[in-house]
């Protein structure tokens, strides 16, 4: 990267960071936020790590914009400053400085950027770099590291997704049976903000005219993410995010109609089944669990190095298929307070 642009970035993400702490209205705290997320992507752009980008760019400015703002919909948008509160924010400043200058020291034993000698450069990275067309047929080196070589790290991080997404909904979900009686009734109306239907014909139909295209997009960086920079995560977001602008833009019971509740649940746990699937598979073959060479005995016309080509597919779209029923339900909780009637 070049220096001067180097240094206005991290300029303008510093302003964001400081901007974000001292704004009181917490919907322009995340717009503050998106920006921030959009410039890390140009930064992570700029140091040729696409992958990295593209994620940043689908997660952080993205959805993940999309859930802050779902949440202060769901709460207050003003942030009231109580007097109290400075004695709690000096004790956190605290920790954060105790935190930072500990983490500053460990940096001292780390090997120098770009050392050749270090070990991760000197075993690892060399041996991916020159060995993952011959032994995966996949010339993304990031994809052959996630999805192959490093198969159950990927496979525990999607554990992850569905295991946030678990969480969220079994905290914020709320039963009719619950809001039946006529105090609790009227306690979520005051809760609950104002619910206003989308009427509008430019919204409705800018929306039907993106979200194919999204959702056409979001299948090519799953299919191609052996060749170029994508996979399952990326892909699946992106899908998860034309779910949500359909719940947005149309009203909140059509996106349901299309994928309800107990399909989300369903989904959700199907791609960790597909992933963890294909592993066992491996071990009913002989082979060890995620060893996907194995696989060249039930599949027809591939070797072992394109059986592992193959499933790397497979198990892309186990990822994408959890990380966008995964997006998609956090969304609806997040929106409706968990009640799943009335979203954004």
């Amino acid at each position: 990267m070049i220096i001067g642009f180097d240094v206005i970035c991290l300029c303008l993400i510093l302003l964001c960071a400081i901007l974000a702490l001292y704004i009181k209205d917490l919907m322009g705290a995340v717009i503050v936020f998106g920006a921030y997320s959009f410039l890390m992507c140009i930064v992570w752009a700029c140091n040729a790590a696409i992958d990295v980008a593209f994620t940043e760019a689908a997660v952080g400015a993205g959805v993940g914009t999309v859930f802050l703002v779902s949440t202060v919909y769901s709460t207050t948008r003003v942030d009231s400053f109580k007097k109290n509160r400075f004695i709690t924010q000096l004790l956190m400043f605290f920790v954060v400085c105790i935190v930072g200058s500990l983490l500053l020291l460990t940096v001292t034993d780390l090997p120098e950027w770009g050392d050749g000698n270090a070990p991760a450069n000197a075993h690892l990275s060399s041996y991916y770099l020159e060995n993952s067309i011959d032994d995966t047929h996949v010339p993304n080196v990031v994809t052959s590291v996630l999805a192959d070589y490093r198969g159950f790290d990927t496979m525990l991080e999607t554990c992850v997704v569905f295991i946030a997404f678990i969480a969220i909904f079994a905290i914020l979900r709320v039963r009719k049976s619950r809001t039946n009686n006529d105090e609790t009734s009227k306690i979520f109306e005051l809760l609950v903000p104002s619910y206003q239907k989308v009427d509008s014909v430019i919204i409705k139909t800018a929306s039907h005219l993106m979200i194919p295209f999204m959702q056409l997009f979001a299948l090519y960086v799953v299919a191609h993410g052996h060749y170029s920079p994508g996979g399952g995560f990326q892909g699946g977001v992106i899908l998860g995010a034309s779910l949500i602008l359909l719940a947005i833009s149309y009203d909140f019971k059509k996106s349901l109609n299309y994928l309800s509740e107990k399909k989300v649940i369903l989904l959700v746990a199907l791609g960790v089944l597909i992933y963890a699937g294909i592993g066992v598979i491996c071990l009913f073959l002989g082979g060890n669990f995620l060893d996907y060479s194995v696989l060249s005995k039930i599949l027809p016309a591939t070797d072992s190095i394109m059986a592992r080509s193959h499933a790397m597919l497979g198990v892309e779209i186990g990822v994408a298929l959890t990380v966008m029923v995964s997006m998609y339900g956090i969304y609806l909780c997040l929106s409706s307070n968990g009640r799943f009637d009335k979203g954004l």
